[in-house]
């Protein structure tokens, strides 16, 4: 740890920036995510001012983040107020249910319009960078979600689209219509790790089609940086220690071929010795069109913790058998 926090501003000042897909945007390699980590009230502002300081320029929510829907938006709007516009990318999200009306719900044009609307007002912001398609939809026409996002672009509200973990053929049929709507679709923010790789197709056809892989939970829900180790006696406080916030950590644990290749993943990391959160970033910032590994920080530590990774200190046989480690594709939702 002493390391990481010595060397953490060096590291970090040259994490870098790569472009989004096929476009003309860039964004931080690592990125600041809000799934779980803006849960409460507290003030997040001196994080994110650390993390900018740091590198670090892109931000991401949803309207269905937090203890109630907004929630995740307002305190990100609030810890960046002030902040100039120009020197940070924004994301957020809509699709999942905000309401009980049929719809609240969706990706319908009706939906997205009003949601984008409530989204702006509790950034605190004129537009949007990327707005992404939570989930697919297939109770609406994919030509009526391109035209309403297509429209929002035309109002100056959004400047890209985006899409999660969305299959395969959907996600080429939305790109060739949103390319006759010329609108463009830069990010699939997909579950990528170690441990939870995308299908083959999805990454097939993003590639393809100039679409930028945004990867979320880069370390698994924090099980590939040992914290949950049999060995580390201080996990009490831990998210994954409470039972109605670690149902998605359970998703691994629960699965036996996930626990032993993350054995395997620990064993790797220590013959090689390497950092366990180092090998877990610097994997999935290798992999083929991937732009940014979009993390969870709840404190400086776990901020200085990641920034501090140096992608030149994983050997190429680590990196190749971290590719070969046999997983299961997971099926699973933010």
């Amino acid at each position: 740890m002493e390391r990481k926090l010595i060397y953490a501003k060096q590291m970090a000042e040259s994490i870098g920036h790569r472009r989004l897909g096929s476009s003309g945007l860039k964004i931080s390699v690592i990125g600041f995510g809000t799934w779980l980590n803006f849960s409460t009230n507290e003030d997040q502002r001196p994080l994110i001012s650390k993390a900018m300081d740091e590198g670090v320029c892109h931000f991401d929510t949803a309207d269905m983040y937090g203890a109630l829907p907004g929630w995740s938006e307002i305190l990100l709007g609030k810890s960046l107020e002030g902040i100039t516009r120009s020197s940070y990318v924004l994301s957020t999200k809509v699709h999942a249910r905000v309401g009980k009306w049929p719809n609240d719900a969706g990706l319908s044009r009706k939906h997205i319009m009003e949601s984008c609307d409530k989204s702006l007002t509790r950034l605190n912001t004129d537009y949007i960078d990327v707005y992404y398609c939570h989930r697919f939809d297939p109770d609406t026409p994919l030509h009526e979600t391109v035209d309403a996002l297509a429209t929002l672009k035309n109002q100056g509200k959004i400047l890209y689209a985006g899409i999660s973990m969305w299959p395969a053929e959907a996600i080429g049929e939305f790109s060739r219509l949103a390319k006759e709507a010329k609108l463009q679709v830069v990010a699939n923010q997909v579950q990528y790790n170690v441990l939870q790789r995308p299908d083959e197709d999805v990454l097939a056809v993003c590639r393809d089609e100039g679409i930028g892989l945004i990867a979320y939970s880069p370390l698994a829900q924090g099980l590939l940086s040992g914290k949950y180790r049999e060995d580390n006696t201080n996990t009490n406080d831990l998210r994954g220690n409470i039972p109605y916030r670690n149902k998605w950590l359970k998703r691994i644990t629960d699965d036996r071929s996930k626990v032993e290749a993350l054995q395997v993943f620990f064993q790797l990391c220590d013959q090689y010795e390497v950092q366990y959160v180092d090998a877990a970033i610097s994997w999935v910032l290798a992999q083929p069109n991937v732009a940014c590994a979009l993390c969870g920080f709840s404190s400086d530590e776990q901020l200085l913790n990641v920034l501090s990774y140096d992608p030149y200190e994983l050997p190429g046989e680590l990196l190749n058998a971290l590719n070969l480690l046999n997983t299961v594709n997971p099926v699973s939702h933010a």
